[in-house]
């Protein structure tokens, strides 16, 4: 069925790399879990009242915080259509986020009052009826939220969605808390045993858990969470293969939601190779663009070719972690141009048992490397060797360092 929907919304053979595309398919995933949570809603509820099933109607309310879910991200997939503006120069994409947490805090409200009242038939218990009705109900349910996964699973992997992912996730977990709900009535009406408050607290455990994920799944998002690392190999592989760039530095992929991101980074070369590095800076740049449709900053940094100073100054830092015993090492110690200065860059690989003293050391190092020439300026990274953070020393700012 989605299929033939595609087929007619796209005319034609979607190109799934475009960011309209993408936004469309998202846009029909919604308005398709609208329309089916709600059938199974009003299904549900009509057979949880009739039969007096608490489990059932609880189930049924489930699909209905599902249809919820599906409308609020309808709508952050249209306000994420608005394009860039003065107000928001990075567009509106993390506006689907926003959506997201409010949704997520939806269904674990909902969860938690279905819970209160799977309680009070657990006290004051009623028998369900039984029919061939009711069963013909969950079973259906059953499996078109079998289907709603698979397809809302593959649309995430077309539109790197999270909310996507979450959205075949949850369908998972109401497939299991239905079965749940399918076992409990046949149960009920074989053995006379009545657990159907029971089961309704599983069904509404399983909302409020499906909840709490789907909301730290978005906050992780909104805090910043690492690249897909197919990007940063994409983007290495663009950079690598212009023999003029020494190596490159920062890498960051900052994402602003549903397509839209900006990539910074930080490439070195020598003042020999100027024209040929100047040249590169703009085929990089364009390359990124077509492949990304995203803004690029590059900063270029012209290394200072002379091993003989570049070994002395080394020596020096090396004097200032001796009374480390060995624990502290550095990494890209390099002497980059910075117009009448000269600056020293390097990394410090330290143990977590240091971290205290990251102050001291960094200071230490750059006392002794400004007082052999007041034209040294120094730019330290301390990097845990367990857990990797980045510390810059001009801002006091940490950044997480994805290529060194």
């Amino acid at each position: 069925m989605m299929a033939q929907l595609i087929k007619l919304y796209f005319k034609g053979k979607p190109n799934t790399s475009n960011t309209a595309v993408k936004k469309a398919y998202a846009s029909l995933s919604s308005i398709a879990g609208i329309i089916l949570n709600l059938l199974l809603c009003t299904a549900k509820i009509m057979t949880g009242f009739f039969s007096r099933s608490v489990a059932i109607s609880a189930d049924g309310f489930n699909n209905l915080s599902d249809a919820g879910i599906s409308l609020m991200t309808l709508l952050g997939f249209q306000i994420a259509r608005y394009g860039r503006g003065s107000t928001h120069p990075f567009g509106h994409g993390r506006f689907e986020w926003i959506m997201g947490i409010f949704a997520s805090l939806a269904v674990v409200l909902m969860g938690g009052k279905l819970v209160q009242t799977s309680f009070q038939s657990i006290v004051s218990p009623q028998k369900p009826l039984f029919s061939v009705a009711t069963i013909i109900v969950l079973v259906l349910s059953i499996l078109v939220k079998g289907y709603m996964y698979f397809y809302n699973r593959q649309f995430a992997k077309i539109t790197n969605s999270e909310t996507l992912k979450a959205t075949a996730t949850d369908c998972i977990s109401d497939a299991a808390a239905t079965g749940a709900v399918l076992l409990s009535t046949v149960i009920s009406h074989v053995t006379g045993w009545q657990i159907d408050g029971y089961c309704g607290v599983l069904v509404s455990a399983f909302i409020v858990i499906a909840g709490t994920k789907s909301l730290w799944e978005v906050l992780g998002r909104v805090m910043g969470q690492a690249t897909d690392q197919s990007i940063i190999d994409d983007v290495l592989r663009t950079v690598k293969a212009y023999p003029e760039i020494a190596a490159v530095r920062n890498l960051m992929v900052h994402d602003y939601g549903f397509g839209y991101f900006v990539i910074s980074l930080r490439i070195e070369g020598y003042r020999k190779d100027g024209e040929q590095f100047y040249n590169a800076i703009h085929e990089i740049s364009c390359a990124l663009y077509q492949q990304f449709h995203c803004d690029c900053f590059i900063q270029v940094d012209y290394l200072i070719d002379d091993d003989g100073v570049t070994a002395y100054l080394r020596d020096k830092v090396e004097f200032v972690l001796q009374k480390y015993s060995g624990k502290v090492s550095i990494d890209h110690f390099r002497l980059i141009e910075s117009g009448d200065y000269t600056t020293i860059s390097l990394d410090l690989l330290y143990p977590a048992e240091l971290q205290k003293s990251e102050e001291v050391i960094c200071r230490e190092i750059e006392m002794e490397l400004e007082s052999e020439n007041p034209q040294y300026r120094t730019i330290i990274k301390s990097i845990l060797r367990r857990e990797r953070y980045s510390s810059h020393r001009r801002n006091k700012s940490k950044n997480q360092e994805d290529n060194k």
